[in-house]
């Protein structure tokens, strides 16, 4: 059963298998292909239709920040980039629509003196009780992988126990940016923290089904 319902619905389909032959993600490529369906579904849209001024009313429609919106608009002049190479249309019809202006992010760069500073009141805040002990100590450590390994900020809370390699001071991130893998080695400090914790782990919870390396309870992971 397709997941498009506009005239457009089988080029979507054959633009998904295209990109997943080419071994892309098509999670984000789903989602953009289905807010342009749904517009040409609800605007009762045909081929005649396909204009640039159809593509600006798309976009003054969409309530979403303005990089999603750029995305969408990306994504489907690429959509009709290669419709143009299937001789399917004769134009694109977005080729001139330009993107628009972002918020940039601009990050703030800790110091290593402001870094230690950081983790220092973190270590002091953890509290000594024995409910709030565990899911505190392993906070500070998710926090301390990012400051010490550079990893980025959801991958600590992704770590299974059998990614951390204490025989070679090594953790395992499965799948991360660009659904790649990578084996990352992690300071002889880090690996004893990270190995005092489990051994912590283990004597406060006697069973520990938890299959995390980071755990807030005995729940599947940190955010539980």
């Amino acid at each position: 059963m397709s997941r498009f319902e506009s005239f457009l619905a089988q080029q979507f389909e054959d633009y998904m298998t295209y990109r997943r032959q080419l071994d892309y993600d098509t999670q984000n490529l789903c989602w953009v292909l289905k807010t342009v369906d749904r517009y040409l579904v609800s605007q009762n849209a045909a081929a005649s239709d396909l204009t640039p001024a159809f593509f600006l009313s798309l976009r003054a429609g969409l309530r979403t920040q303005n990089k999603s919106i750029n995305r969408v608009l990306s994504t489907t002049r690429m959509f009709f980039q290669y419709l143009l190479r299937k001789d399917y249309c004769q134009d694109n019809p977005l080729k001139d629509i330009p993107l628009l202006p972002e918020e940039r992010f601009i990050p703030f760069i800790f110091s290593p003196p402001q870094i230690d500073a950081l983790l220092g009141a973190v270590c002091h805040r953890l509290r000594k009780n024995s409910n709030d002990f565990i899911k505190d100590l392993g906070i500070y450590l998710a926090i301390l992988l990012l400051a010490r390994c550079g990893m980025r900020i959801y991958e600590p809370l992704r770590l299974k126990l059998h990614h951390f390699r204490a025989d070679d001071n090594t953790l395992y991130i499965e799948k991360t940016k660009f659904k790649k893998d990578r084996l990352i080695p992690i300071p002889k400090v880090l690996a004893a923290e990270i190995t005092n914790y489990l051994a912590v782990r283990r004597i406060l919870w006697a069973t520990d089904p938890n299959a995390y390396l980071l755990a807030a309870s005995k729940k599947p992971s940190m955010t539980s």
